[in-house]
């Protein structure tokens, strides 16, 4: 047989064909359980930096499913026999023309991974397609950005969701779940091209994959959910369409940030739909980034919540994604570094923040903006947790006011934990530290003081603020007016990350 190009379209002419392929690789049990269990991993992503010698080995005695992790997860060539065997009752040649697999002389690779993923089947690039010569069209799996943004996402019944830079599509498709109708966009043609052939693969009639800039191909719809992990590296290149916005700066950010409100639906609350953006953005020298951020949001009739995970100065960012693409081109790597730093000084940016912004369509009222650093951990989906966040922020802002704050009865989350260290004594284990966390979604954690921790034990949703900060001012031999403007910082902050919460 000759070599299939890389370049070959990922597709079946016949669509009975896909109801083929799953049964294919449903028969040979190509899942997540049987990828784990064939592997002895937890994460069938995790496999790519296992030694593959030693997936050789796991992989070895020939069975259709141990054929099929070689050809589409540990990425080594199996010979014809073998492949044949694993595609039965298809053919070779169907697979091949479908452009999953490659064939030359005796030997069979694989064109593209194809990773079981959570009851999905997700078809991507391989990552030799970095070195090829269409890399700039190279469609990524499902990378960490990718699991962050769909950890966070607000899961709610919809009409309608967005997914704007869809690439291979995971995040489409776990919207589908959830919502009547998704559009997964890309400026890609075959990262649109490849979502579609994974919509087909996984039978989900309710997503369609269109092809254009931004949201130019949804233009004039309403969307309850629009989710996006855009290109958005700051870099002075061009020359990939999954990371280079194309823009100046964190400029693809700022657009998405000012034409999403216009397609979030508003309801009769006032209350809309959300838009989630996976982003960087810069720090410009002399200014503060929170500030700068907030500018963004000015006119969008949009609540706002920027949560920050990281942050890199200028040369450490620079490095970061130059070593995700050019790790092979050591000739190059000075000079591409210097080009990135030398923009750097250039546009004044200082360093680099990555994290999400979460924005609300909300008519009626003043919007209102928050930003700050997320938790250290997320535990499980967090998605509830970032909904709960808006909804304890509108309550904030409804008991601005110190004495209506004082007046409200608060509970304590369910999910909170008080965990304590001690150290021994001559007379016995004395207490070191207190810290207060949450033990699920958005797993914030912070040390407390013991007479706070009472206060916080004490909120039951029977007793008003007030009457907590009497018994806690007497407590501590002081007056209620001498403590209540520390109380109520604590508390507010104690709301707003989801430790305390109202009665109702």
């Amino acid at each position: 047989m000759s070599q299939i190009s890389d370049t070959r379209p990922l597709k079946f002419d016949d669509p009975n064909d896909f109801d083929r392929l799953r049964d294919v690789l449903a028969r040979a049990d190509y899942t997540d359980r049987g990828v784990t269990e064939l592997l002895d991993v937890k994460d069938a992503r995790a496999i790519s930096g296992c030694d593959v010698d030693i997936l050789r080995r796991r992989t070895a005695g020939g069975t259709p499913l141990e054929t099929l992790v070689r050809l589409f997860l540990v990425g080594v060539s199996v010979d014809v026999a073998a492949a044949r065997r694993a595609v039965e009752p298809m053919t070779l040649e169907e697979w091949t023309a479908a452009g999953l697999l490659q064939v030359q002389d005796d030997a069979v690779r694989a064109a593209v991974q194809l990773l079981p993923f959570q009851g999905l089947l997700i078809a991507f690039d391989r990552p030799q397609h970095l070195q090829s010569q269409r890399k700039e069209d190279y469609v990524m799996g499902i990378g960490s950005s990718t699991l962050t943004l769909a950890n966070l996402t607000v899961r709610r019944p919809a009409q309608a969701a967005l997914d704007l830079g869809t690439g291979c599509g995971l995040l489409a498709f776990l919207a589908a779940r959830h919502s009547a109708q998704v559009v997964a966009v890309d400026c890609n043609a075959r990262a649109v091209e490849m979502a579609a052939f994974n919509v087909r693969l996984n039978n989900l009639p309710n997503v369609d994959c269109l092809a254009g800039d931004l949201f130019a191909p949804v233009a004039g719809r309403l969307f309850d959910l629009i989710v996006s992990n855009p290109p958005f590296v700051i870099s002075p290149e061009r020359r990939y369409i999954y990371r280079d916005g194309g823009m100046h700066g964190d400029g693809i950010t700022r657009r998405i940030v000012s034409e999403a409100p216009q397609l979030l639906r508003d309801d009769e609350a006032g209350k809309g739909g959300y838009c989630q953006i996976l982003c960087n953005w810069a720090h410009i020298e002399g200014e503060d980034w929170q500030q700068r951020l907030a500018g963004w949001f000015e006119r969008t009739g949009c609540d706002a919540w920027v949560m920050r995970t990281d942050t890199l100065d200028a040369p450490d960012y620079a490095l970061k994604w130059i070593r995700h693409t050019e790790r092979d081109d050591t000739e190059g790597f000075a000079e591409r570094l210097d080009e990135w730093t030398a923009y750097y000084r250039r546009e004044r940016i200082e360093a680099v923040s990555g994290g999400l912004i979460t924005m609300r369509r909300r008519s009626g009222a003043a919007n209102w903006f928050r930003a700050d650093d997320g938790p250290e951990k997320m535990l499980g989906p967090a998605g509830e947790g970032i909904a709960e966040g808006f909804e304890l922020r509108d309550f904030l802002e409804d008991n601005h006011d110190d004495n209506v704050l004082l007046g409200r009865r608060l509970r304590i989350s369910p999910d909170a934990r008080l965990r304590q260290a001690f150290e021994p004594s001559p007379e016995g284990w004395l207490p070191i530290e207190s810290q207060l966390e949450l033990s699920r979604g958005l797993a914030y954690s912070g040390a407390v003081d013991p007479y706070m921790a009472q206060l916080i034990a004490r909120c039951d949703g029977q007793h008003r603020l007030g009457e907590l900060l009497v018994e806690l001012a007497r407590s501590a031999g002081k007056e209620p007016s001498e403590l209540a403007p520390t109380l109520l910082d604590v508390v507010r902050r104690l709301i707003e990350r989801g430790f305390l919460l109202p009665s109702s």
